[in-house]
């Protein structure tokens, strides 16, 4: 959860640049798949926790509000 789009993220070069905080955006995902193995230099991801583009992924959420 943070208070601006992508599109706003991108466009600023500096946090300063960012518009003033009105909104809270979530972001809701399966799940990340690393950048890199057991070190940043050149260690390939572990298969496990490899995701494939070519398969399916589903799964399902409920929000519910808050009253206060």
């Amino acid at each position: 959860v943070i208070p601006y789009t992508p599109q706003e993220l991108e466009s600023a070069m500096h946090h300063h640049e960012l518009p003033e905080k009105s909104k809270t955006v979530v972001y809701i995902n399966l799940a990340q798949m690393g950048v890199g193995g057991d070190d940043s230099w050149g260690a390939p991801i572990h298969p496990e926790f490899i995701l494939h583009s070519e398969k399916n992924y589903n799964f399902e959420f409920i929000l519910k509000g808050i009253v206060k």
